[in-house]
């Protein structure tokens, strides 16, 4: 190869590195991001609540849209998570949710899971239906200050999370 392409595979990488979680959370002041690509049937307001070293509980919001394609939605938390849960909040309707992918990152390392293995590290409250042929997580209606509808991360998911990201 010639040397403009040796610098420009090496720019594209640069370029790459700097749009990862510091650079998203940067004005946050975050230590960790989950980024969620998903399809919703409803429009609101998705909530994560979260334990970390410190044994805080600390909580985190993003809104979802009803669009025709997917989209990403991005919780940038202040302590990186030991385990956490994924509520949809204020939902007096069911809300279905179809996960295409999830980003957990910290400043140092990256952990994706496809589609066909999100179940395996979340299970969901017994007011949350799974459909597997489907992937999708069918939110049941609940009352407004209510929290029974919920995915939450499974004991492997917190393994892997405290090997893989060093926490």
């Amino acid at each position: 190869m010639k040397q403009q392409h040796y610098i420009f595979i090496i720019f594209f990488f640069a370029l790459f590195t700097f749009s990862s979680c510091v650079e998203n959370c940067l004005d946050r002041e975050s230590m960790f991001r989950i980024r969620l690509e998903l399809e919703s049937s409803k429009s609101g307001l998705l909530t994560v609540k979260y334990n970390s070293k410190n044994e805080k509980n600390l909580v985190a919001k993003s809104e979802i849209v009803n669009t025709e394609g997917s989209q990403f939605v991005e919780f940038c938390l202040e302590e990186e998570p030991l385990n956490f849960k994924v509520y949809v909040a204020e939902s007096v309707e069911k809300v279905d949710l179809k996960v295409m992918s999830l980003l957990l990152e910290n400043t140092d390392r990256q952990m994706f899971i496809k589609q066909e293995m999100f179940y395996l590290y979340f299970k969901s409250s017994q007011d949350v239906q799974y459909n597997k042929k489907t992937s999708i997580y069918s939110f049941n209606p609940h009352k407004v200050g209510e929290n029974n509808s919920y995915i939450s991360s499974r004991e492997s998911l917190q393994k892997r999370l405290a090997k893989r990201l060093l926490l």
